[in-house]
């Protein structure tokens, strides 16, 4: 016996046939009345609502089921409904907060750092600094890696009175950058923020080593040059500096940094081995040949020989005649084994019959009488004088070395004439917006670094170079897979696969740049010119994003995001796409079956599913490319071919071409004659057409043959 509650359903569906929406809701809100946890009512009343525009009443009931599903654990419904309540009041910031956690239950942590950032760029437009900084604070829990939301979160700790936290982040991100040699992105952030940080040390000189990287040695010893009136005897500015002189040629600052740092430590043979560089780099081959003299047995037993060997072969090349350097060049070659060279010094002594050797050379007394030694034994040398005050080197049992070193200016005060030291104004001098910052720019490929172009090319590997298109493919970067594909067929031209591939790449941007085109108008503006800094809740600092080409748009964490859906839950999406779907959510369902597609087994259902959403929308031509795309996949099955040709069938049907309709309905025929009802399609298609059965049936044998869904 029927009860009360089924009679009130049975009506309201006589209501619906007869489109009396307002005698619907009454009965759907007597069941309600009933039953409360009638959740199916619920949605269904809340539905009814909103096609009679009463918003509000259906965002209360939609609230009840949403509440319903969460509490008992269906969260991809709840998401799904909590969807629909922010399209109709998307004031309702509560439900930001309410999808993030959703989501984050649900695996789907590129869908929850979405709504988060959502939260993030209202409270910062509504001056909410402590809800702000809680939310991307949790963003920063749940992907630490993320380096956009870590400078984001030290921006605004430094805007709010907490700059040592502000300082930590940022110091934190730049030391991930260094270590990835991101030099154009560490300058970016420089400007960015010292503003917050003017009299930071460790800042001004991190941006001063960042500028030597990039080769701007100038900009980099002006800003140390400031440092060092504050302490002109460290080290470590000093090192710095005399880098940058020699680097930009000017030896004689350099030199006397570098007699500074030996006159505060005479053992450093890193400095020693600088200023015995920038000697010989400045012509003062002399200076350099009795500085090499006098440390020749230290940095021979600092195993330093290569490095001896390459300073007096250049002297050899300067000092041509000078018996000191060939003599111990000889000995260089013999303890290295090059006898070919040392040949070569014995015949140019030869030629010179004005000159005599001595029946001792160098060579036998760095060697020593022992061929052990040359064998790779200890070696303890020391610098001794004979009566004719020539230098030759003697094995002695003490291990300790004389070091004397001759007296050095220890000032660094300028020589008269000298360029004068240059003041760093940080916000006026630096100039980041001059032409050649364009350099600058940021194109955030954490895993992007530029080859080193001395390498030679290695032999190419076909499969890893497929395996390596087909990533890129399926993370939706179309133009490198496109470039790849492009290069494998230019050494594999017989590669059909690639081709192939290429044409989907092709439909696939078609059908991209079909749907940005709204929203180029919107960010015309960001696209003009860069700037790092954040205002009015511009939550868009996106490392990805700093480039100087024109038409990537204006993103907010979109490139974290997207990286983030590699590791979410394929099968969440999937069905968080098919709730949306039934929720005529059609937009945000294309967008869940994109991230559901990158797993293999499900891309043609996800092509598909895609195809019936952009027809839900009437949007006909990028239902047939989804469709067209799936039956051009290396993972299509037989079901799913006879799905897809009688999905298309009902397109075209649906867009009036018949004749396609007929063609793919006909298709489904040959492959399936019990295939639901396509015979019936097709007769009734042949009917509409004018065909007689005879030329239907010719038709219909013909395709059977030949027509394929590729």
């Amino acid at each position: 016996m029927a009860t009360h509650k089924d009679k009130l359903l049975e009506s309201a569906q006589k209501n619906l046939k007869k489109k009396q929406v307002p005698k619907a809701i009454k009965d759907y809100l007597k069941v309600v009345e009933l039953d409360p946890a009638d959740v199916r009512s619920r949605q269904k009343l809340a539905e009814l609502y909103v096609r009679s525009g009463k918003n509000t009443e259906a965002y209360e009931q939609y609230e009840a089921v949403a509440k319903y599903f969460a509490s008992n654990g269906f969260y991809l419904k709840a998401i799904a409904i909590y969807k629909q309540m922010q399209r109709l009041d998307p004031s309702q910031i509560s439900i930001y907060n309410r999808l993030a956690e959703l989501n984050e239950k649900q695996g789907l942590l590129g869908n929850a750092m979405a709504e988060y950032r959502n939260l993030v760029d209202y409270y910062g437009r509504n001056g909410m600094i402590a809800d702000e900084i809680k939310t991307l604070e949790k963003m920063r829990e749940l992907d630490t890696s993320n380096l956009n939301i870590r400078i984001k979160l030290a921006e605004v700790y430094a805007a709010n009175e907490r700059a040592d936290e502000g300082l930590a982040e940022l110091e934190d991100v730049l030391e991930a950058l260094s270590e990835k040699a991101a030099f154009d992105k560490i300058l970016k952030l420089y400007k960015m923020f010292l503003p917050f940080y003017p009299n930071n040390r460790k800042m001004q000189m991190g941006l001063a080593l960042a500028f030597y990287e990039k080769g701007d040695y100038h900009r980099g010893v002006t800003i140390l040059e400031n440092l060092l009136k504050d302490k002109p005897k460290d080290p470590d500015l000093l090192r710095l500096v005399g880098r940058g002189y020699s680097d930009t040629e000017n030896w004689p600052r350099a030199r006397k940094v570098y007699q500074q740092l030996l006159s505060m430590d005479p053992t450093d043979l890193d400095i020693r081995e600088s200023l015995i560089k920038c000697e010989i780099d400045s012509g003062q081959h002399d200076r350099a040949l009795t500085e090499l003299e006098e440390w020749k047995d230290t940095f021979f037993k600092a195993d330093r020989l290569e490095l001896l060997k390459g300073f007096y072969e250049t002297l050899k090349d300067e000092l041509a005649d000078n018996k000191i350097v060939l003599e111990t060049l000889d000995s260089i070659y013999e303890l290295t084994g090059e006898g070919d060279k040392l040949l070569d010094i014995i015949s140019e002594k030869e030629d010179e019959p004005d000159e005599i050797l001595d029946d001792e050379t160098l060579s036998d007394s760095l060697l020593g009488s022992a061929e052990e030694d040359i064998a790779g034994t200890d070696i303890d040398l020391d610098l001794v004088s004979d009566a004719d005050d020539e230098l030759e080197f003697v094995v002695i049992e003490d291990e300790t070395v004389d070091l004397e070193l001759e007296s050095m200016g220890g000032g660094f005060s300028d020589d008269e004439g000298s360029d004068a030291v240059i003041e760093l104004e940080i916000d006026d001098n630096l100039d980041f917006n001059q032409a050649d910052d364009e350099e600058l720019d940021l194109s955030f490929d954490l895993e992007e670094d530029a080859a080193d172009p001395a390498e030679p090319a290695s032999p190419r590997n076909f499969q890893a170079d497929m395996e390596e298109a087909e990533f890129y493919l399926q993370q939706g970067l179309y133009a490198e897979a496109d470039k790849l594909y492009r290069d494998i067929l230019a050494y594999a031209p017989d590669a059909q696969e690639c081709r192939k591939k290429l044409e989907e790449i092709n439909a696939l941007q078609a059908q991209t740049a079909a749907s940005a085109t709204p929203q180029k108008e919107q960010s015309s503006a960001d696209d003009s010119a860069f700037d790092l800094s954040f205002s009015e809740g511009d939550f868009d600092f996106n490392l990805e994003d700093l480039s100087a080409d024109a038409v990537v748009e204006k993103k907010v964490f979109k490139t974290d995001v997207d990286e983030q859906i590699a590791a979410d839950d394929m099968e969440s999406h999937y069905n968080l796409g098919i709730a949306y779907r039934e929720m005529g959510l059609y937009e945000d369902a294309i967008s869940e079956f994109e991230k559901a597609e990158k797993e293999p087994s499900r891309y043609v259902d996800c092509q598909m599913l895609k195809g019936l959403c952009f027809s839900d929308k009437n949007d006909y031509d990028n239902a047939e490319l989804m469709f067209q795309q799936a039956l051009k996949s290396e993972y299509l099955e037989e079901i799913q071919q006879l799905n897809l040709g009688y999905e298309l069938g009902l397109l075209y049907e649906r867009a009036e071409r018949y004749n396609e309709a007929l063609t793919s309905y006909q298709n489904v025929l040959s492959l399936d004659r019990n295939y639901r009802d396509v015979g019936e399609k097709v007769t009734r298609l042949r009917d509409l057409l004018g065909l007689s059965p005879a030329d239907g049936e010719s038709d219909f044998t013909e395709n059977k043959e030949r027509i394929s869904f590729l």
